[in-house]
């Protein structure tokens, strides 16, 4: 099947974990939803991350599993947003300049994404 023919929404994962504390692990095969958060835990996850006093690899840590969750349910608006302006503050206040640089670009494209979405949902 071409890659344009994929339904792409039917093979989207949606989360039904409810941790808001979850390591990060590298996907080795396709995502399992109890393992995967949903948004409004994932909302919860980012707060408790910008509020922790643990150290940057910890913080980190977290930040990669929000991000790898809002990827594999193919989340692009403004809560992903919010997590890679925070990775990137997060970078930059322990001068992890490789790590800022990353997100910099990730936030540049995300922007062009949802300002996209947004003006598609202004004309529908």
């Amino acid at each position: 099947m071409a890659v344009e023919h994929i339904d792409w929404d039917a093979l989207t994962v949606r989360g039904t974990c409810q941790e808001i504390e979850k390591r990060y692990l590298r996907l080795t095969s396709a995502p399992d939803p109890s393992t995967v958060r949903p948004e409004e835990i994932l909302e919860k996850a980012l707060l408790m991350v910008q509020n922790s006093q643990k150290n940057y690899l910890y913080t980190c840590d977290q930040l990669k599993s929000i991000r790898q969750d809002l990827i594999v349910q193919r989340t692009r608006n403004h809560l992903t947003v919010k997590v890679y302006e925070a990775h990137a503050r997060f970078a930059l206040e322990v001068g992890d300049l490789p790590e800022y640089n990353q997100h910099l670009l990730s936030l540049t494209r995300l922007r062009c994404c949802t300002a996209d979405m947004v003006a598609t949902s202004a004309i529908n």
